[in-house]
């Protein structure tokens, strides 16, 4: 009987797992890499159609609203209907959609028959000049009552009816309440829909200075307002300029933001600088919080910019001086700083309507 050998298992070396192992961890980096990638896309592609769709949303507004102005009220309800099927909150479209809609119900005027003798003659479309001409006085009346909604309602419905009627009288009334509307509306805070009433009066002829000026001022706290929460230290910076003129919750904000900033200095170790913050914050307006830490911000800061103090010099008086003793030092003139420049602020005067 010939012998039976032992089969004996081939181990795999120890490196051949290692390989393999690496294998599998690139494929799951790659992987990994792969659906963070796409995930990214997804957000850049999301934020990119919500953008495009902003523009359309407003470049439709735009549009809706020069319809309705030029009365083409049926345009204009399609649109702000489009518009609020997007964006059911979309500011201004729903009371514009009010007005196409008010603007399609109302009476238009009737042909009238007129009978001759001789022939029959059939109805011809006639405007009744003495009804327009009631608009005209209509909408100066709510002008001169600070009625600004009635008169642009007014104006809007004779503008449908008759574009060319007493057109250079009508657009001077339509831009008197447009703008007076708008800066009503600033001045209460209502910044973005004001902004867009002194547009609409722009487009018929040029602001005046007070009309910029605010619309300026309600421009620049909508940018200010664009960093509070977000960067403290420019929210900081630019409402103390709305602070300095007194316009709207301006001082408000630049307390809050000023007292954020130098929370943020303070955790960074620049207590000095955390307490000049501090400090315009608390003249600002008064916080129940304040003075506990902005005192240990200032307690901290003294102890690290206080001087040493350096020992005096031992004198030996038993020395005998040499030499002949100079002319004893006069202490030099202390300079004389001059007067401190400090920024002076120009308050916006309150808009006042004009006729």
């Amino acid at each position: 009987m010939s012998e039976t050998k032992p089969v004996v298992a081939r181990t795999r070396p120890r490196w051949f797992f290692w390989l393999a192992g690496l294998a599998v961890f690139g494929t799951l980096v790659v992987l990994v890499g792969g659906l963070t990638g796409y995930a990214s896309g997804l957000e850049q592609r999301a934020a990119r159609v919500a953008q495009e769709a902003s523009v359309s949303l407003r470049d439709q507004f735009d549009l809706g609203t020069e319809d309705l102005l030029a009365g083409r009220y049926e345009i204009a309800r399609q649109r702000f209907e489009y518009i609020l099927s997007i964006d059911p909150n979309y500011s201004g479209a729903l009371e514009l959609l009010e007005d196409a809609r008010r603007g399609l119900n109302q009476p238009t005027l009737t042909p009238s028959p007129t009978a001759v003798p001789t022939q029959e003659v059939t109805p011809s479309a006639t405007l009744d000049l003495s009804s327009l001409d009631g608009l005209v006085e209509g909408a100066r009346a709510a002008n001169t009552q600070g009625n600004w909604d009635a008169a642009i309602e007014i104006l809007v419905t004779l503008i449908g009816e008759s574009p060319t009627h007493r057109r250079a009288e009508v657009d001077q009334l339509l831009y008197t309440a447009l703008r007076n509307r708008g800066l009503d509306k600033i001045f209460r805070g209502e910044r973005e829909q004001g902004i867009y009433d002194l547009a609409l009066a722009e487009r018929i002829t040029a602001l005046d200075g007070q009309a910029q000026s605010w619309r300026s001022s309600a421009a620049f706290y909508s940018f200010a307002n664009s960093y509070f929460g977000l960067d403290w230290g420019l929210s900081t910076q630019y409402f103390s300029q709305i602070c300095a003129a007194g316009i709207w919750d301006g001082c408000f904000k630049y307390a809050r933001s000023a007292w954020e900033y130098a929370d943020l200095l303070f955790k960074d170790l620049d207590s000095c600088g955390s307490v000049v913050q501090y400090d315009a914050s608390l003249r600002t307006a008064d916080r129940e919080d304040g003075p506990a830490t902005a005192t240990q911000a200032y307690t901290i800061c003294m102890t690290a910019t206080a001087v040493t103090p350096t020992p005096s010099p031992t004198i030996d008086l038993s020395a005998t001086p040499t030499g002949t003793a100079g002319p004893s030092p006069t202490p030099s003139e202390t300079p004389t700083l001059g007067p401190t420049a400090t920024p002076t602020v120009t308050e916006t005067p309150a808009p006042t309507a004009t006729t």
